[in-house]
């Protein structure tokens, strides 16, 4: 059933791990998930790909930090984030395969820089409307373009004064919501397709392996 070569399932199980122990534990890691998958698959593909390992991983999370969550945040926040996906969406669908990889790479390298740098440094809080709709937008775009919002998603949830389960449990809630949300709209990419998804529970057990070393850790 299954076509594909060595290096593929090599990445694939790599990312199933990272997702997997990332979003039970330090989310920002997940990002490093979107290139090893796009190591062993087309990137346009890669995107689809990845998205149901990712809403794996949220279910695990979900379950493990389901009562340490802040809904008055995602209440806010998710409608701007879902104006984003929409824009992701038609940009997904107007970018040629053979240079998305450039687009990917370029997202990718914009968001590791933006972790590095406020890593470490104590943020001020912003709650102003029109920070909220940039930032808001911006993660959407880039959660529908290449599964790559962590950074920015966390900067913004660090600003919150959030402990330590309220950040975890509010980020894991967010997530699951954000990645079903894109779910149709891969699908309708063709992104997401019977025989990609049946690869995906083929790697299921790494994703829960990674969950429970993830939560012992944190």
């Amino acid at each position: 059933m299954f076509d594909y070569s060595l290096t593929a399932y090599l990445a694939l199980f790599a990312a199933s791990l990272l997702v997997g122990f990332s979003k039970t534990s330090v989310g920002g890691m997940v990002i490093l998930a979107v290139p090893l998958v796009a190591i062993g698959f087309p990137a346009k593909d890669s995107i689809g790909i990845l998205l149901p390992i990712m809403v794996f991983g949220d279910i695990m999370a979900v379950i493990y930090y389901r009562r340490s969550c802040d809904w008055s945040i995602i209440l806010k926040f998710f409608p701007i984030t879902a104006i984003g996906i929409l824009i992701g969406y038609f940009l997904l669908d107007l970018i040629n395969p053979a240079i998305f990889s450039i687009v990917l790479g370029v997202i990718i390298t914009v968001m590791l820089v933006a972790g590095y740098l406020i890593e470490g440094k104590e943020l001020k809080a912003r709650q102003g409307l029109i920070y909220r709709w940039i930032v808001g937008i911006l993660v959407g775009i880039a959660s529908m373009m290449a599964n790559a919002a962590g950074p920015l998603l966390g900067i913004y949830f660090l600003q919150l004064g959030l402990s330590k389960r309220e950040f975890i449990g509010t980020r894991s809630w967010y997530y699951l919501v954000l990645n079903l949300f894109k779910v149709p709209f891969s699908s309708s990419l063709g992104l997401i397709t019977p025989e990609t998804f049946a690869l995906n529970l083929l790697f299921l057990p790494v994703i829960i392996l990674g969950a429970v070393v993830g939560y012992m850790v944190i």
